[in-house]
């Protein structure tokens, strides 16, 4: 599918902050610095009828007039970066295009590969961060009168949680543009001390052009995954395992499997896993706090007996224990070990895998006064070898973006035990 060929642009205007930023100067941490992408969402809303409220002259001035407001309370997205360690929230703005796809809404729906849904995204690489907007937003008309709304987010304001923030409170001024909200409160460097050291913040954590590698939906209804909790409940010594755990735990071992049948042999490898801190920290944060809040703890896997289901949700949930240490939140010691992953991997020397999970994020309830989406969609990207797990439609299940290498990909949708929990888009 040929993204450029489907779209044309109707209008495109920057959008200010309905009233000017109280603070001119955003200070970034140090995980704001080392992180160099956006983060894509996208929304979309299928026509309901005859309904009126779908027609794009009234989709423009409702959403115009509703981002603005939403701009006045994360108002440094709306602003420019300064230098390395500063954002100037000048009220530069944020641009909002409305876009015509010259095709059903379904058509992307059915695509295997979720680069179909690229269409819906105001830059061509959804995860490749422009130095100049530190958000881009988009609507996307499709020809049977569906709506998506989406856009790019950059990583250096804010984590997932902050994303979704900043969506969903979208979505309700759309629907009152006078709802009180709650102000969110941006942490900037109180958790996160900023680098001075520009050998540090040079290593930035950037989106790859994803050339050879896909990405692939995968979704795990809500009784598979209560199978998948009581069958690795039993012995991994994990009473109440999490679903991120245990989707997590399949989709790994499916994807060394994979890596091993095209490799000729199995690869060391380790899983890194993304965490919210907000309610780990202590004191803990409320949903409000906006900023990068996250850390992240390492599975390795050095043989292949170490590779099955049990163990590996038991050792994510030892892992997990250990996160709220002040000494390592202070050195930024989850960041260096993405850092010194990452560059191993470079190195060939084994094979990293991540995974980030916002299934408890209200995507699935983000409603610009269409209802809530028939579907969220998250880019391909910004790496090879990355879980990316949300909440489904329904609730109680999993949705997974699943990127691989090709190759990787080819064994990986096919296999028996992958397939006997999930179901691959668009099998739906």
């Amino acid at each position: 599918m040929v993204a450029s060929s489907l779209i044309s642009l109707i209008s495109k205007k920057i959008i200010k902050p309905s009233i000017p930023t109280p603070l001119r100067i955003h200070k970034l941490s140090f995980v704001d610095q080392v992180f160099h992408y956006y983060i894509p969402v996208s929304f979309f809303y299928p026509k309901n009828g005859n309904d009126k409220s779908y027609e794009p002259t009234h989709v423009s001035q409702l959403l115009e007039k509703s981002l603005s407001k939403t701009l006045s309370f994360y108002y440094p997205y709306a602003g420019r970066l300064k230098d390395s360690s500063t954002v100037d929230c000048n009220d530069a703005g944020v641009e909002l295009s409305h876009v015509r796809v010259h095709c059903p809404m379904s058509e992307i729906f059915n695509h295997p590969y979720t680069n179909a849904e690229h269409v819906v995204f105001p830059v061509a690489q959804p995860h490749g961060h422009d130095e100049g907007n530190l958000a881009i937003t988009q609507v996307s008309h499709f020809d049977c009168g569906g709506i998506a709304v989406g856009g790019c987010l950059s990583h250096k304001i804010g984590d997932g949680c902050t994303a979704s923030s900043f969506f969903y409170n979208w979505g309700v001024l759309s629907r009152d543009i006078s709802a009180n909200l709650s102000r969110p409160h941006f942490v900037e460097d109180s958790i996160y001390p900023q680098s001075s050291d520009p050998s540090i913040v040079s290593k930035s954590i950037k989106s790859e052009e994803p050339v050879g590698y896909l990405g692939k939906r995968f979704v795990f209804p809500a009784a598979k995954v209560n199978a998948l909790k009581a069958i690795f409940s039993m012995d991994s010594g994990v009473c109440n395992p999490t679903r991120t755990e245990v989707v997590t735990a399949l989709l790994y071992k499916c994807a060394v499997a994979a890596r091993r049948v095209n490799f000729g042999s199995f690869r060391p490898s380790s899983l890194f896993q993304v965490a919210d801190m907000r309610q780990r920290l202590n004191p803990s944060l409320s949903h409000d706090a906006s900023g990068n809040i996250i850390s992240g703890f390492l599975v390795p896997i050095t043989n292949e007996r170490e590779m099955n289901c049990p163990r590996l949700v038991s050792e994510m949930r030892k892992e997990k224990e250990k996160l709220v240490d002040k000494d390592n939140i202070k050195k930024n010691a989850f960041i260096s070990k993405v850092l010194d992953s990452l560059e191993k991997g470079k190195n060939n020397e084994f094979d990293d895998y991540f995974c980030s999970s916002v299934i408890a994020l209200p995507l699935y309830k983000t409603d610009f006064g269409w209802g809530r989406p028939a579907k969220v969609s998250m880019a391909t990207g910004p790496i090879s070898k990355l879980f990316f797990l949300m909440d489904n439609q329904s609730g109680g299940g999993v949705e997974a973006l699943v990127m691989l290498d090709k190759q990787d990909m080819s064994i990986f949708e096919k296999d028996p035990e992958l397939l006997e929990f999930a179901i691959p888009a668009p099998n739906l």
